[in-house]
């Protein structure tokens, strides 16, 4: 969630973008929480302002982000001299920008020394936000880059550097690319949420998932990724990075979903997936619904897709895209029970694509362009790919 719309206002006192006195440092509670009310007159969706706040002090007591798995970030002019605190002016700083970074398990894999695949830490990057009247003066960018450098040490143990951080951007490559991050696959295939009634296919059938069965699925999934990683062809890149999809990040994820929809609807989503599981392997979707202001906003998201076998290269006609096919049809009929409007899956293996034009013909891969990009910020050298760029890395 990195967004900055275009707005021009007039400064009044306050220093220009490249001053040697802006600083990047953390806040306080209330500073804290004045970033909560700025940026969430953008960015609640269905929920109301108090609403939000709520939520974002819920998210930072998830087991991802305790014990310093989320840091706060403002961009603040040390030369300011505030005016005291009081109950009208609570946090005296000008918050200039601000953002928030969660701590993540991650991967690297390098070619030279195959087999071998290394735990690091890596962060994710969110909530990049500045106000309506600081916006277009360089203070985003000046936090950006002031973070690029930090994050380089951040949480990282026994002198070591940091390999990478991602973020995703809602306003397009441009402003992050020139900034160190560099936008990657963002690809996504949609299809329409289930009509209410609609019938399973015969054949392959699929059960539904729910919060005790995930814990088993995201070991599986890591010791699937580890190995993908582990192994290497002829030609490509020379280093691999991933996140790791453990069940510490799927709950994150299914925080946010839970407050939502309890707030806004009152109910429980307790299906949190789906799973084929059959002779030839098993191939699974962990997902998550997002409540938007509108029907359109309302989309299911595919957090994660595993395809146990072959990568999901045996084609049409084959188990493993019945399987697939079966596993978007229990999302797809998830959604219509949610009044979502469609179901999404971020950067699908070809098995996933096919099995999803199996299920409507017309289906096409999607390019984004302008909205939730792909960023990565690579700190090592030559080329780098990013393997299992799916929704679950978002934040």
């Amino acid at each position: 969630m990195a967004t900055l719309p275009e707005t021009t206002a007039p400064l009044i006192n306050l220093p220009l973008s490249p001053s040697p006195t802006l600083h990047l440092t953390q806040p306080t509670p209330a500073e804290k929480e004045a970033t909560w009310r700025l940026n969430g007159t953008a960015w609640r969706g269905a929920l109301s302002l108090e609403a939000y706040l709520r939520r974002e002090y819920h998210l930072a007591s998830q087991a991802l982000t305790q014990n310093g798995g989320i840091t706060y970030w403002i961009l603040v002019d040390s030369a300011e001299k505030p005016a005291p605190a009081d109950a009208n002016t609570p946090h005296p700083r000008t918050i200039l920008a601000s953002c928030e970074t969660l701590r993540k398990r991650a991967l690297v894999a390098h070619r030279a020394s195959a087999p071998a695949v290394i735990d690091i830490l890596a962060h994710g990057i969110g909530s990049v936000f500045c106000a309506p009247t600081l916006r277009k003066h360089g203070y985003a960018g000046r936090m950006m880059a002031e973070l690029s450098r930090a994050l380089a040490a951040h949480q990282q143990v026994g002198g070591q550097t940091s390999l990478f951080n991602v973020l995703y951007s809602d306003i397009g490559k441009q402003f992050y690319a020139r900034r160190g991050w560099h936008a990657r696959e963002s690809r996504h295939v949609a299809l329409p949420a289930a009509l209410g009634g609609e019938e399973e296919e015969k054949g392959v059938k699929a059960r539904a998932l729910y919060a005790a069965d995930l814990g088993m699925l995201c070991e599986a999934d890591e010791r699937l990724l580890r190995r993908r990683m582990g192994r290497w062809g002829d030609g490509g890149v020379d280093t691999r990075v991933a996140f790791v999809p453990d069940v510490e990040t799927m709950a994150w994820h299914h925080a946010r979903e839970e407050f939502a929809a309890r707030e806004v609807l009152g109910r429980w989503p307790e299906v949190k997936g789906a799973v084929v599981e059959g002779a030839e392997g098993r191939v699974w979707a962990v997902w998550t619904r997002t409540f938007g202001k509108g029907e359109e906003g309302n989309v299911l998201h595919v957090l994660r897709m595993v395809v146990e076998g072959e990568d999901g290269e045996d084609g049409e006609g084959t188990w493993r895209v019945e399987a697939t096919a079966e596993v978007l049809r229990a999302a797809q009929r998830e959604a219509g029970r949610w009044a979502m409007k469609t179901v999404e899956v971020w950067n699908p293996e070809g098995v996933v694509v096919v099995a999803a034009r199996r299920i409507h013909g017309e289906v096409e891969v999607v390019e984004r362009d302008e909205e939730s990009i792909t960023s990565l910020m690579w700190y090592g050298e030559g080329e780098v790919e990013w393997v299992g760029n799916e929704k679950y890395g978002w934040c």
